[in-house]
């Protein structure tokens, strides 16, 4: 890389920064008490986060856990656990806070996604301008902008541009060595299944995708770069299989493994309508648009298919006009084989399932291009349906997420476009420019960006936890759970002192889906709630001596109740259990040696 291109790529990833900080600004005015996004996902991350630099300082396997959800414990392998990010920012958490780390990587691995995706365009592309405007499309797009809220597993999106760059290295460009650059995708590879899972997977659907349709698009090009390509590959797979394997084999057949998908299928899809109707997260969503996109299927989390009316006519345009260009057909093919795949496996319409299968998409690929392209294109689209809805891991893919890899394929398109423009007459290129400014403008995010308080009791801050035997179990409430997670921060807060019967992350379940997001049911569990929601009738006898005996049965030795709705009826409750108060803790009520009590007759 030339000096010149290395003073560009820093000063894009300055911007970059720049523009994160500037997204996420009602955060970062108290950026050690309030955290990016909602309530819920963001504190199980922060504790996720906080894991794995306290397993290897402690001599614990940082892919497995029993601080949570004790005795049986968690398979952190098929959590949302962000173990490579939770070592790399170790120190920073350990300095200053679980909050503030978490707020570094939402907010630097948005700008980090831009830059990689600048990084690979830039490649197919002269001007700079044109590669970093296609870079802030695919780290502030509409999906980023939506998971944000609270899914950095996704947003911590660096490495799958970086996997495509190298792919296209050892498949198109072959200027040295395939081991070496196969050894770097397989070391990328295995740094993606350690920071999202999920969107490894994705990113090797949509590699697949490239590489079928570039042989396909470029048959008399295939024999020559074939040897090459196969060692780059294998090396590839041969050094993720070495650096993976105790990972996934954990996963798969380590203690608490989950069996099942993860979601409900077909539901965390995209709308027919929501590539053309905003969300409340775009700046431009009239009420109207709002009322609509909210009847969407899944949430506001996973409404993440706007691309808007302007952008979608202007990226069929580029198709079009420069068709010539391999890179456009590669772009525009898969981008809309993306979108497709994104819906699902039947369409849904204005938040309704019409039952009509989603591969019917796909005809329209053999109508238009006429070409063994066209079939190519259609039975890509089968394989991929089959394999979403069919294959293990695969199957666990929220179509809806397919969508990061469009913005992407989306933002070379701009690019190249852009790039074309300086070739036209003055006049021509202000309405060009004109033209994208509008249609991007349509995909801004509102603001100031939601953030939320991350709020924890005195005692769990100012040491006083520290009475708490160490590596002994605590009952903390609220009960942590699937919704609830206020008790695993005042954990993470209080330095993993203790354990919990107690938590929010997959684990395996005897039901029909194969697993649950919270706990083991239990009468514990079942009566705290209840309590909490004001909906409590009097303990009958049997129902206290299960308490007792599930209290007893998890080892508890210390009871903690913090500030709630409804804490006083909760008091009172564990008052009748042991028959004696709480002692009042720095904003908290704890009982001490549980284990004495529930050892009296």
């Amino acid at each position: 890389m030339s000096l010149g291109r290395r003073r560009s790529a820093v000063v894009f990833l300055v911007v970059y920064i720049a523009l994160a900080v500037a997204l996420f600004s009602s955060t970062w005015i108290h950026p050690t008490t309030w955290s990016v996004g909602v309530v819920g996902d963001p504190q199980q991350i922060m504790w996720f986060l906080g894991w794995p630099p306290f397993a290897l300082m402690h001599g614990q396997n940082p892919t497995f856990t029993n601080y949570i959800d004790y005795p049986s414990g968690v398979n952190l392998m098929w959590n949302t656990s962000v173990l490579l990010p939770g070592v790399v920012l170790g120190p920073l958490t350990e300095l200053a806070g679980f909050v503030l780390s978490y707020n570094v990587l939402m907010t630097v691995g948005v700008a980090l996604s831009a830059w990689t995706a600048y990084m690979l365009t830039r490649r197919y592309v002269s001007s700079q301008v044109a590669a970093g405007v296609g870079g802030a499309l695919y780290g502030f797009s509409p999906l980023m902008t939506a998971h944000s809220l609270g899914h950095p597993q996704l947003t911590v999106a660096f490495l799958p541009p970086i996997l495509l760059l190298l792919l296209d290295e050892i498949v198109r460009v072959q200027r040295r060595r395939p081991y070496v650059w196969g050894f770097l995708l397989g070391l990328t590879a295995a740094a993606q299944l350690l920071t999202g899972e999920e969107l490894l997977a994705i990113t090797a659907l949509v590699g697949f995708f490239l590489v079928c349709l570039a042989a396909v698009l470029c048959r008399d090009q295939v024999r020559p770069r074939v040897r090459h390509a196969i060692l780059g590959l294998a090396t590839a797979a041969v050094t993720f299989a070495v650096l993976a394997a105790v990972p996934i084999g954990f996963q798969f057949f380590g203690p608490q493994h989950v069996t099942g998908a993860a979601h409900v299928s077909n539901t965390y899809v995209s709308d027919a309508l929501s590539f053309f109707v905003p969300t409340r997260l775009m700046l431009l969503a009239p009420p109207s648009a709002v009322s609509l996109s909210n009847r969407f299927s899944g949430n506001a989390v996973e409404a993440n298919s706007y691309v808007g009316l302007l952008l979608a006519v202007l990226l069929i345009f580029i198709a079009v006009r420069y068709w010539r260009r391999l890179e456009v057909r590669l772009a525009a093919l898969v981008s809309a084989l993306i979108a497709i795949l994104s819906m699902g496996m039947t369409i849904h319409f204005a938040g309704k399932n019409t039952g009509i299968p989603v591969f019917v998409f796909a005809l329209a690929f053999v109508l238009l291009l006429r070409s063994l392209a066209g079939w190519l294109m259609l039975f890509l689209t089968f394989v991929g349906w089959l394999a979403m809805s069919r294959f293990p891991v695969l199957s666990n893919i929220l179509p809806a997420r397919l969508m990061l890899l469009f913005y992407l394929l989306a933002g070379l398109l701009i690019a190249l476009w852009l790039d074309e423009m300086k070739a036209w007459r003055p006049q021509m290129r202000w309405l060009g420019g004109l033209a994208a400014a509008a249609s991007l403008a349509l995909v801004l995010p509102a603001l100031p960006y939601p953030s939320s308080p991350a709020t924890v009791p005195a005692f769990f801050v100012a040491g006083a936890a520290s009475r708490i035997p160490e590596g002994s179990v605590a009952l903390v409430v609220p009960f942590s759970m699937s919704g609830d997670v206020r008790a695993m921060i005042w954990q993470e807060q209080a330095g993993m002192r203790f354990r919990m019967p107690e938590g929010y992350a997959f684990i395996p379940d005897i039901g029909p889906r194969g697993q649950r997001l919270s706990p083991p049911p239990s009468v514990t569990q079942t009566q705290v709630i209840v309590v909490a929601q004001g909906r409590a009738a009097p303990l009958t006898p049997q129902t206290r001596q299960q308490i007792l005996s599930e209290l007893k049965s998890w080892q508890v030795q210390t009871v903690i109740i913090g500030p709630m709705t409804n804490e006083q009826q909760e008091i009172d409750l564990f008052t009748s259990l042991f028959g004696q108060a709480p002692q009042p803790a720095d904003g908290v009520y704890v009982w001490w040696g549980v284990g004495d009590l529930l050892s009296r007759p």
